[in-house]
């Protein structure tokens, strides 16, 4: 697959590279082009099938989103790139590194995600709602059915409960779920059903932080502090009264975590200030 064909930018510098979550798009890191004030070069894509980039009735793969993010690196001769993945952007970036090694990452960050989201009798740790691949494939084919519908019921489980209706973080994530189209989403989800990276997290030997919110309402904190466990010398911060999207609902926390987590990992000098 080819690279990315839209790509958000801000600043110079040793590369910051964000990948959003399924059903989501670049404008979901927002908050976090702020960054570039580290001396980095923030770079956020749209996921193929995702945003700008919608591929209607596309079948696509974890893997064509890894050969994509490969494809991208490649022609832009990107090398020490932090590598940030926000809930499926952490799957595309265990695939990745998985399938072609990192040596072109210097750091990674997983928000919020688990190595293997679906649950079994021996594996509890997937979606905190006990989904098993039968209800994934069930879930798939609803998404196929009636995506509007479907798409409703997403974007209140992002955000830490008690957010109201009207709130425009809400709005921002309906509008944006509902754009995209159900049967290239549903086959991402099957694929996204059946990865299991449980076996890649040994082998991450790069400087690693796992980040995700308190109330996330997708992944119970057993489950970040399961993978922070598994991914050899990774530290593992929590972002208080936040859910699965930290980085939209407490930005200031959230990209304070990241700088420091940057800067002690070698590869900035300067020093971020929230207001």
């Amino acid at each position: 697959m080819n690279g990315f064909g839209h790509v958000t930018e801000a600043g110079e510098g040793p590369p910051l590279l964000l990948l959003h979550g399924w059903s989501a798009h670049s404008g979901f890191f927002a908050p976090q082009m702020e960054l570039a004030q580290l001396g980095r070069r923030i770079i956020v894509p749209d996921l193929p099938g995702h945003g700008r980039d919608r591929r209607p009735r596309t079948r696509l793969s974890i893997a064509d989103l890894s050969d994509a993010l490969e494809n991208f690196l490649t022609a832009c001769d990107l090398h020490d790139v932090a590598l940030l993945g926000w809930s499926m952007g952490a799957m595309v970036a265990f695939d990745y590194i998985a399938r072609r090694g990192a040596h072109r990452i210097a750091s990674l960050v997983v928000v919020d995600m688990s190595a293997r989201i679906v649950n079994d009798e021996h594996w509890k740790l997937g979606l905190a709602s006990g989904l098993d691949l039968r209800g994934a494939e069930i879930a798939a084919d609803a998404m196929a059915r009636d995506w509007p519908l479907y798409a409703r019921r997403i974007a209140p489980s992002l955000f830490a409960p008690g957010l109201a209706l009207d709130h425009k973080l809400l709005t921002f994530a309906h509008t944006s779920i509902a754009d995209n189209d159900g049967d290239t989403l549903a086959s991402l989800w099957r694929s996204l059903a059946q990865a299991d990276h449980r076996p890649t997290l040994a082998s991450i030997a790069k400087p690693c932080l796992v980040i995700a919110g308190e109330q996330s309402r997708l992944y119970r904190p057993a489950v970040t502090q399961w993978l922070a466990s598994r991914i050899p010398g990774s530290r593992h911060v929590t972002i208080p009264a936040a859910g699965h999207t930290p980085q939209m609902e407490h930005p200031a926390a959230f990209n304070t975590a990241i700088a420091a987590f940057l800067n002690t990992s070698g590869a900035a000098s300067s020093t971020f200030a929230t207001s």
